[in-house]
């Protein structure tokens, strides 16, 4: 009798199944925030619960409730610097209205997400990893933008005599903390006119002084 030889699942078709059971747990993380519920106190049992799956299937495909919002943070933040490489990519004869173009698609990208990024933050007040996740992508964006204002002086695009490293500190600092307070619940025209004062903010610290000398 010949024998039978079990295949066992491929990393692709895993790769998926895990894909696909994190924006099922995830949905299920929202509708609990969303109903009041604070990340810090949600049960990976309680999450599993909401998203119809068992805990066993949960630890199946992640070590921990961390880890699941580690796995989404990951892709969402990769996302998010290609619409803030956009931005910083501009042409240099690019006006106002040009980066409030690019500052908008970077906030819209950002607004769907803002219950689980609050979650991301509630959970790196407690979960080592997931604060070292959120510091190495503060440390990232700040990183990126004073390479940008460095290369924009240069080229004269961006102000001369801005103190570039702490200008993008301060931008990058501030930027996290309006998306995180002002443009969660905001409605449609609120954002809009959130995104007109964060392009003045950034068209005249860095370009409005170089663009009047041009």
């Amino acid at each position: 009798m010949p024998s039978v030889t079990r295949k066992t699942p491929s990393s692709t078709s895993r790769t998926q199944r895990r894909g696909q059971l994190r924006d099922r747990l995830l949905a299920a993380v929202e509708q609990l925030l969303a109903a009041g519920e604070s990340y810090t106190e949600l049960s990976v049992e309680r999450i599993a619960a909401e998203a119809g799956v068992s805990r066993s299937t949960f630890y199946v495909y992640f070590d921990d409730k961390g880890e699941l919002l580690r796995a989404w943070f990951q892709d969402i933040f990769g996302q998010l610097e290609d619409a803030a490489r956009a931005w910083h990519t501009l042409p240099a004869d690019a006006g106002q209205p040009q980066l409030r173009a690019a500052l908008s698609r970077l906030v819209q990208l950002y607004r769907p997400h803002t219950t689980l990024m609050a979650a991301v933050v509630d959970a790196s007040g407690y979960d080592p990893s997931v604060r070292l996740l959120v510091a190495g992508m503060m440390e990232r964006n700040t990183a990126t933008l004073r390479q940008h204002i460095h290369l924009g002086q240069q080229d004269g695009t961006v102000d001369a005599g801005l103190l570039a490293d702490e200008v993008a500190a301060w931008l990058t600092w501030m930027a996290e903390r309006g998306f995180h307070q002002l443009v969660r619940g905001a409605s449609d025209a609120q954002v809009e006119r959130l995104v007109d004062a964060y392009a003045s903010i950034v068209w005249k610290t860095l370009y409005e002084g170089a663009a009047r000398r041009r």
